[in-house]
């Protein structure tokens, strides 16, 4: 199911995905959202002490952001639906919402813009009363581990993009040098400091969202040792090992997996899982054995 394929029939339509990769459609169709549906929930921030000294004599405290369980609420068909259709509706619903699963909601705009929130678990068992009623009324309510709302693309296939990918290039490849003027060094051919160099000074990366924005970064073989710092907040990730000809190893910040030819080389990571600040980031990407740039991409979080 691709988004620009979706007729919009509520303000705000909702398409779960569930972990296994079944998607279901909220809000169109036979499943229209009730009119009074509060699509979206502000995230809350639970303050609470805790009466404990730690080590050094200081009381121990903490903000826990918490995100508030969201419901969904509508109909199941309307007044001309058949009993027939209504019932096997219903049962689609309840099939489709099983415990034993996490979800993805996408919420898709008027404008076919979507965003999503990750990691939803059940909190209310799905309902779908049996087909005595005219035009029966479904619930669901999940609770997310991720309590962010994340922007949301997906390709022709309905495959989900990121909506940010940034190309780092190899710190040595760096050229250039400094420029001198009538009153010392004024700039180098490539920047001061070297954000233009021949795809080897650090390369500004760019978070628009609200929050730190935690990016995937794939490297491709072959490559030795490969490191990637965020100069901008001092954080350092490196990879003690060889990414072979043709491989490509991939490192997801948010998941803290590492993987290469679909094996498990989380041992190999050592160092800082890389966040983007808020605002501008200077990234550097070294490796031996290689001139070619590493990948970065993300999502930003907006709300």
């Amino acid at each position: 199911m691709n988004l620009d394929q979706i007729s919009t029939k509520c303000w705000i339509l909702a398409l779960f995905e569930r972990d296994d990769g079944e998607r279901f459609l909220l809000g169109d169709g036979w499943f229209d959202f009730k009119d009074s549906q509060q699509h979206f929930q502000p995230n809350t921030i639970a303050s609470d002490i805790v009466e404990l000294q730690g080590a050094d004599g200081q009381l121990l405290a903490g903000q826990v952001r918490r995100g508030a369980v969201q419901n969904f609420d509508g109909y199941i068909g309307d007044a001309i639906t058949t009993k027939a259709e209504t019932e096997r509706h219903r049962k689609e619903f309840l099939r489709f919402f099983q415990i034993r699963h996490t979800y993805k909601v996408i919420y898709i705009m008027p404008d076919g813009t979507a965003i999503q929130r990750r990691r939803g678990y059940l909190t209310d068992a799905p309902s779908a009363p049996e087909i005595r009623q005219n035009t029966p009324e479904y619930h669901v309510a999940l609770n997310f581990e991720d309590v962010n709302y994340y922007e949301y693309s997906e390709d022709d296939q309905g495959q989900e993009v990121y909506s940010n990918i940034q190309t780092i290039g190899i710190g040595s490849n760096i050229s250039g040098g400094l420029i001198w003027g009538a009153n010392g060094a004024e700039s180098d051919s490539n920047g001061f400091i070297w954000e233009a160099g021949n795809s080897g000074g650090p390369t500004t990366v760019t978070n628009d969202g609200v929050t730190e924005a935690l990016p995937v970064w794939t490297v491709p073989g072959p490559a030795t040792n490969p490191s990637l710092t965020n100069i901008t907040n001092g954080q350092i990730l490196n990879f003690d090992g060889i990414v072979p000809a043709g491989q490509t190893l991939t490192v997801d910040m948010a998941n803290q997996t590492a993987t290469m030819a679909g094996a498990n080389v989380f041992a190999l990571i050592s160092g800082d899982w890389i966040q983007l600040a808020v605002g501008t980031n200077r990234i550097t990407y070294s490796a031996t054995g290689t001139t070619d740039p590493s990948t970065l991409s993300w999502n930003n979080i907006v709300g």
